[in-house]
This record gives structure tokens, sequence and C-alpha cells, in this order.
């Protein structure tokens, strides 16, 4: 509303001189209250904001605000409407925005930011105390009058999130965000609900920024500041700040916890850590692990060296048996499965996967006989907690199980349950070969690469004998499922049989884990619904919260996409970042996290993710295309095209990393490398199954636009997967053509 305008609306109550300033969701103006005979400022709501909110909201929020009465709140005066637009009047406050004397002086004395800090924590335990949340804790929105600090702008954050939840216009398509991203709590990003110690978490960040310069988390996008604070721990301010007390710097760490059940709960508590600098503890300690255990994979003690398989299946039926176990963390597949063949401290697996207890123990099958032994072990002092010797049939193999975990559950004082909280009980095998072709099967698949090829005719059997084992048939279909994400068969050959093995599945059982995950990964890269691929593994964590595969497919869908909002990315780094805890071993989990953190250009982050997947398997092809890409991201060509090299033999001269090469040699001007990579792909493509996708990114790195254009189509058309991963950086020739980059922009990637 232009000043006249307002003038005029609001003649006989104030006259407004003049515009102060405009910000994200108001302008400001100054003004005379005419009753009271005082300077005030007046903030006039954008109409779109003022629509969205609509007028009776606006005004309850704001009466609730109005009611706040603190030395360190700013007051509010008068609120209303004025020829359609909302407006708040507040005193006019002579004086600095904490913002200002940040840029004026930089870094503020300690016992300065202390102050401040300890002053806007009080008016925060006071407003809390009112359930009233700020949401918007920034050095803008906190003044500075007479050396004391005035926290500005309660109400309208609690006003905007209410509209957005009562199905009003949301806040992107009025152009409002509500938080400000380098101060925003991590809940706050991921659009979760939010309580006081969010306000807490953004004053963590403002004290940090007054004692370095700088706040902790910050990044080239809105993006990569908002990832930034689900994957990077700042340094600590003692390190530019030595002479910062401990008992201060133990403040921030405790205020900048990502877990709100970890983070300080209380302004008063910041407050009375504040005034005693050098203490060392602060209330609210995070709480203490539950009962926790890992299943190292059991030893084969069978004659025949071919029975492994075996051994290994009985591990994993074993530890899904006890991730039943009311009550009982247990340790992810992969990561016990790292220690297989190595003799390692028991007190160092325990401390590798954060587990008081390891079920370690050996598998012997002779013909339809089966002999299992197993071992509880306390990883702090090597005491035997448990031990038992089974000589069964095979056919009881099932009933077993159930016996160990039972045991286990016994010893630790837990409850067995199933996914639904009863006892778990269950019938054996139908069929024992088809069992076994099951454990065989499974064991081939985790293996990736081409042993999935002979996984399929191991679960395909497995079927044929025995048509109600569910497993057989989700893992089957995953199967097949991979064989079209690994580039060995075209979409549509593999997905419809997929399909099927899903639907079989979930007949069976509707809610099936690992066949909801399997199609929701389809539903994402071959139908291109994402809501529908998220949806499909919010079903699987609501059962399983740590369901590591779950957790992955979710994250990557979103990460991949360019249209993704700050709070589905935060979201997705989350689900990240969760999947590495549950499962820190698995070097899948760890080069899915360096593609998302190369998608919201935390490179760095992401290269010490991909390096650690190399670490956890050297020979993973995931790991190494990971670690390509961030070295390119990076610009480190050089050890790039060296990593590259090193992973060709090993992954059948990989197209997607072929691909990555002929960027980065297009990026260096050698043609004549570029034009090697794609006769070696044309040449192949005439024989084998290349992606049509990933043939074109190769042709756009070599100039040729219009045939890149009409293979990555064919690609889109074919269902292919090369496409979906276009934020690497071997489809910058191809982005760079506009034609080409809206041709992507149009699918949301």
């Amino acid at each position: 509303m232009p000043a006249g305008s307002l003038a005029t609306a609001l003649a006989g109550r104030y006259t407004v001189e003049r515009e102060l300033g405009v910000g994200g969701m108001a302008t400001v103006y100054l003004a005379h209250d005419l009753r009271h005979d005082r300077d005030v400022a007046i903030k006039v709501l954008r109409p779109e904001l003022a629509e969205s909110l609509g007028r009776e909201r606006f005004l309850r929020e704001i009466r609730l605000a109005a009611r706040l009465n603190h030395p360190h709140i700013l007051a509010l005066h008068d609120s209303g409407e004025a020829a359609g637009d909302l407006f708040f009047v507040m005193p006019l406050m002579e004086g600095l925005t904490l913002r200002d004397r940040l840029r004026r002086d930089g870094p503020l004395p300690v016992d300065a930011a202390v102050r401040i800090a300890s002053e806007v924590a009080d008016a925060l335990d006071y407003a809390h105390r009112h359930d009233v949340v700020h949401r918007d804790i920034k050095p803008e929105n906190i003044l500075l009058h007479e050396g004391h600090a005035l926290v500005a702008d309660f109400g309208i954050g609690k006003a905007v999130v209410a509209a957005s939840a009562s199905g009003a216009p949301t806040l992107t398509q009025v152009g409002v965000t509500v938080g400000t991203p380098t101060y925003m709590s991590p809940e706050q990003a991921a659009g979760d609900d939010v309580d006081g110690r969010s306000d807490l978490f953004a004053l963590g960040c403002v004290l940090y920024e007054m004692l370095t310069g700088e706040p902790p988390f910050t990044g080239p996008t809105v993006q990569a500041v908002i990832a930034r604070r689900f994957q990077h721990t700042p340094p600590p301010v003692s390190a530019s700040r030595p002479a910062v007390p401990p008992g201060v710097c133990h403040v921030i760490e405790r205020l900048l916890e990502r877990d709100p059940a970890s983070r300080t709960s209380t302004g008063a508590h910041v407050v009375a850590a504040l005034q005693s600098p050098d203490a060392r503890g602060v209330p609210d300690a995070a709480p203490r692990a539950g009962p926790s255990v890992a299943v190292l994979p059991f030893a084969n003690m069978s004659a025949a060296a071919d029975d492994a398989y075996f051994a290994d299946g009985i591990t994993e039926e074993i530890i899904n048996v006890l991730a039943h176990v009311d009550g009982l963390r247990v340790a992810a597949r992969t990561s016990c499965f790292a220690f297989k063949g190595k003799d390692e401290d028991l007190r160092a697996v325990g401390a590798k996967l954060g587990v008081a207890h390891v079920l370690e123990g050996s598998v012997r099958k002779a013909g339809p006989r089966l002999r299992i032994t197993a071992q509880l072990i306390d990883v702090a002092d090597g005491y035997h907690r448990w031990s038992e010797s089974y000589d069964r049939e095979l056919v009881d193999v099932f009933a077993v199980q159930d016996e160990i975990a039972g045991a286990i559950a016994a010893k630790l004082r837990l409850s067995l349950l199933d996914g639904r909280g009863r006892s778990a009980e269950r019938a054996g095998p139908r069929s024992v070969e088809a069992y076994e072709l099951l454990l065989r099967g499974r064991v081939l698949l985790w293996q990736r690469g081409r042993a999935i090829l002979d996984a399929l005719p191991c679960f395909a059997r497995a079927v044929a004998l025995d048509p109600e084992l569910v497993d057989a048939h989700a893992l089957l279909g995953d199967a097949h499922r991979l064989v079209c994400v690994y580039g060995m068969a075209p979409a549509s050959e593999t997905i419809p049989h997929a399909l099927g093995a899903i639907d079989r599945a979930l007949a069976l059982d509707p809610e099936h884990p690992q066949a909801l995950t399997t199609l929701a990964n389809i539903k994402s890269v071959h139908d291109v619904d994402i809501e529908a691929s998220v949806a499909l593994a919010d079903r699987v964590l609501a059962r399983e919260p740590l369901n590591v595969q779950a957790l992955c497919e979710r994250a990557l869908v979103v990460a991949l996409r360019s249209d993704s909002s700050p709070q589905r990315l935060a979201r997705a780094l989350q689900d990240l970042r969760a999947a590495r805890r549950a499962d820190p071993l698995n070097a899948w989990a760890a080069a899915l996290e360096s593609f998302s953190l190369s998608c919201v250009g935390l490179h760095e982050d992401a290269l010490r993710s991909a390096r650690q997947a190399v670490s956890l398997d050297a020979h993973a092809f995931t790991g190494r295309w990971a670690l390509v890409w961030a070295l390119s991201s990076l610009g480190r060509d050089d050890e790039a095209l060296a990593v590259a090299e090193e992973t060709l033999p090993m992954s059948g001269r990989n197209p997607r990393v072929l691909a990555e090469m002929a960027a980065i040699h297009a990026r260096h001007e050698d043609a004549g490398a570029v034009r090697a990579i794609l006769d070696e792909l044309r040449t192949r493509a005439a024989g084998a199954y290349v992606e049509s996708s990933v043939l074109g990114c190769v042709f756009a790195a070599a100039g040729e636009l219009a045939e890149a254009r009409a293979l990555v189509a064919r690609g889109i058309a074919e269902h292919d997967t090369g496409w979906q991963f276009s934020k690497s950086p071997a489809w910058a020739p191809f982005k760079s053509d506009p034609a080409g980059a809206a041709m992507l922009r149009a699918l949301g990637y």
C-alpha cells in the first residue's frame, strides 16, 4: 500500500509520514500516534500474504502476541485492517538491529554476546510458557535499545503457519517462508511441527554468529544451507575465539543439537548456563540407548563349502526375527556382514556398531539335518550371557530361529513380538528346497552387479516350489527391478516381471516391506510418480522406522529432482542420516548419501561420504561412481579420471562412468578422448543394451546436441533411469543446451 493510501485509511488515528523499509512479509512506515502523541512503526502485510492469512486469523494471533509483556519483547500497540490491508503497530525504537551491529563491528565481545543471548533466552522462555513460538529468531529481529535486546515480530510466524495448515494458499504460492534458512532448526526445515526448542536452535545460531562473525551453517544455495545442519557439525567457537569460556561453548553445542530431545529444552536453562560460564554440565542430558545387539555372520561348519550361503541366510533370518523384539535395537544386516571372515575384537565390533551385545554362532547342514549353535556375548567384558545348541530337521528351521530370538529377549528382559504387536509364531517352510533357494538367491542379490542375474532363477524356482513363499516373490520383483536399474536390460523387458512378482507378494502380505520398497522405487524411476513413491516408502517406515532401503529410496528420489522443496530436501537428508546411523557400515547407503549431498551442492561433504563408501566396499560400483561424481563436481578432474579408470574394468566398463569421463574430457576440450568414448558406446549399443539417455549424454559431450536430445527423449520414453541422475557433472554438456535443459526441467529434473 502506498504511504498516501495508508495515510488516508488511518486518518484520525495515525499520521503516516514515510516508508522506512520493505521486508519479506511487510512494509514498514514511520507514523505518529495521534491519540497518545508518540512516534510508532506501522507494519503493513503484503496483500497476497494478508489474503492467505485472513483477517480473523491474523487479528487472533496478533492479539495473543500482544498479551506478551516482557522487558525484552517488543510490545504491540495496535492492529487492524485499513482499506483491505492488515497492519500492526509497534513502538519506534531508536538504535540498531543486531544485524546492523554485526555488520558494523563484526564479532562482539564475549560479555556483550552472552548478555544479548541471555536476554533473548529470557524473552523466549516467557513466550514459550505462554504458548507462543516465534519461528524466525535472527539478528534482523533482535533490536538493540540502550544496550539491551528486544525481540520483535512475535505472532506473525504462527499466523502464517496456521494459515498454511488450514488449507489456505501455501507459503510457496504467496512467496513467503516462515523462518530464515541460516537460522532454521532441522525440524522446522523439514516441515515438522515445532515447539520452543526450535527457537532455541535459532538462538544458538545467533550466539555462534555473535562470537565468530559467521553463522554456523552456510552454503552457496538455500538448499545447501539447509542441508548443512543435517550433515555438518560446525567448528567449535573456541577454534576461532579461544578466549570464549568452555561453558559458553558447551551451551552453543547443546543449542545446536540436531535432535530436539537432545537440545537444551527451555530458555531458563540457557540463561542459567550462561550465567555460570565456567560450568561444564547443563540440564536435560540425552537419554541413554536401550538394549542392543549385532548378529555376526554365523560360521559355515557344513562339509560342503557351497553351503556357506545357508549360514549367511540363517544369519539374516535371525536378524529379521530379532528386529521384532520390542525395545531391542538390532544392527543392520550390511553392517553386521562387514565383519564376515574377520577375527575382530568384540569390543571393537560393539564400538563400531554402537551395540552392547553380539550374537555369534555356527551352522552345520547334513542332508535333512541341521545343527545351529549360538551364543550371546556382552561386548563390555566378553561375558557369555547365553548359549545353546539346536539339533533339528531342516523343516524346523523357523522354530529354531524363533527360539534363539526368544532366548535373547528373555535374557534382555524384552518381549518377542511380530510386526503387529502379537507374539510371533511361524509354521515351518512348506518346501525346504524352496527355502534353501530363497537363502541362496538373497545372498547373490546382496552381491549386486551381475550376481543379480544368478539370483533371478533361484527366486523363480523357489516360488514355483512354494507359491506362498512371500519373501521369494518380493525378492524376485526386486531382482528384476535391479536388472533395469543397473542398465543390464531395458525396462520393457524387466519391469513387467518385477510388477507381477510384487503383485503376488502383496496379495500374500499387503504390507510386506520389501515388496512395498521395490514398488516405491518402480513408481519413482519408471512411472516418475514421486508422490506415490514417497507414500509407499512412508508405509514401510511406519512399521519399520529404520528400514535402510526405504529411507534411502525415499531420500534419493527427492534429492535427484530439481523441483524438490527445501523442506523435502531437509527430510531427505534426515532420512539418509538415520540410515547411516542404523547401518553405519553400509557402503550403498554411504554412496546414496554422497549422491544426495552432491545434488544439493555440498560437494566436500559428498566427497567425504563417497570415500567412506569406497573404504567400506572397494569393489562396489555405486560408491566408486559417487566418488567420481564428487571429485568432478569439485573440479578435481585428474583424480576423478583416475578413479574412473580404476572403476571401468571392475564394472564392465559401465556406460555411466564413461559418460562422466566424456564430460571431463569435454571440459578440457579433448575432442579425441570424447570421440573415443562415443565410438565405444555406439559400437556396444549395436549389439547389447546401453541406456539411450546415457548415450545421449555422451553425444552432448561431443557437441552433437540434436542427436543427444533425440536419444534422451527416447530414454525417457523407454523409462531408462540414466536421465534421472542429470544433476551429475556428466550431464553438464547436455544441460548447457537450452532445449536439453528445458526437456529435463519439464519433468522436474
